[in-house]
């Protein structure tokens, strides 16, 4: 069986890639398809609720034009999409500020 660095070093000899550049190429879309995918869980709740941010839906919540269950569930799992979007930006900016060999 074939381990990791040698898939990576065949890979960027097939592509003419540096091996840093392909590996910190991929780590940025696999994030930024980590980001997309709670971006789509993140429209499918505020559709669901017909809002436009986060604080909007918190506002329909605790003025009671959503109904509190599943209406306070859905705000903690939006809150936590959020958070995830943040930490997820964040760590691509770290990423993205690394310095290739």
């Amino acid at each position: 069986m074939i381990s990791t660095a040698e898939a990576v070093k065949h890979l960027s000899i097939d592509l003419g890639m540096n091996e840093d550049v392909l590996v910190r190429e991929a780590i940025v879309e696999y994030i930024k398809s980590r980001i997309k995918a709670c971006m789509w869980d993140r429209l499918e709740i505020m559709s669901k609720y017909q809002v436009s941010s986060l604080k909007e839906f918190e506002k329909r919540v605790q003025d009671g034009s959503v109904h509190e269950h599943p209406g306070w569930e859905d705000l903690i799992i939006l809150e936590n999409i959020e958070n995830s979007i943040n930490k997820l930006r964040t760590e691509l900016s770290h990423v993205k500020d690394v310095p290739i060999a």
